[in-house]
C-alpha cells in the first residue's frame, strides 16, 4: 500500500478525502462515510451520508461554516484545516508569558493540560470557545465593551 501524502490537498474535497483516508477509527479501520454522517447528525449537524460523500468527491459545493466546523471537530482538526489559513498565529514566547499572566487564561491552560484530552477533545474545546465568542459578540457582551453598573 503506498504511503499517504503529507499534504492533504488544496480543495475542501481533497482535504476531506485525505482525512477519511488517513484517520482511523478506534479499531484501526478507516471511518466510513455512513458512520461519520451518523455521528455528525447525532451531534446536531444533520447531514446525509450521500451529501457527505458528494462533499468528499467534490460533487457538492463547499458546505456552510457549521458543517465545516462539525466535520473538523469530528476529525480532531481546527476548521482552518479546510481553508489552509491558520486561525491562530504562532506567538513568540514573550507573548505567551504575558498572556499566561492572566489568571483566567492560566486556569484554562492548566485544565487543558490536566484533562489530557485527545485531539478531538481539544477541537471540541476550541469549538465551544468559538461558539461562546459568537454568542457574546451577538449579545454585545465582549469583555471591555460592557458598561460597569454603578453601585449605590
Amino acid at each position: 500500500m503506498p504511503e499517504e501524502p503529507d499534504h492533504p490537498g488544496e480543495t475542501f474535497a481533497d482535504r476531506l478525502d485525505w482525512l477519511f483516508r488517513t484517520t482511523a477509527d478506534p479499531t484501526g479501520k478507516p471511518y466510513s462515510v455512513r458512520h461519520v454522517a451518523a455521528e455528525l447528525t447525532r451531534r446536531g449537524c444533520r447531514i446525509s451520508h450521500t451529501h457527505l460523500n458528494n462533499l468528499r468527491q467534490g460533487r457538492a459545493p463547499d458546505p456552510r461554516r457549521s458543517v465545516v466546523e462539525a466535520i473538523a471537530t469530528f476529525f480532531g482538526r481546527p476548521p482552518s484545516f479546510f481553508t489552509g489559513r491558520p486561525v491562530d498565529r504562532e506567538l513568540p514566547d514573550d507573548d505567551l508569558i504575558h498572556l499566561l499572566a492572566d489568571p483566567y487564561l492560566r486556569q484554562v491552560a492548566r485544565r487543558l493540560v490536566d484533562a489530557r484530552l485527545s485531539p478531538e477533545g481539544h477541537a471540541v474545546v476550541v469549538a465551544v470557545i468559538e461558539q461562546v465568542r459568537r454568542l457574546e459578540a451577538a449579545a454585545g457582551n465582549r469583555r471591555g465593551a460592557a458598561t460597569p453598573v454603578a453601585r449605590s
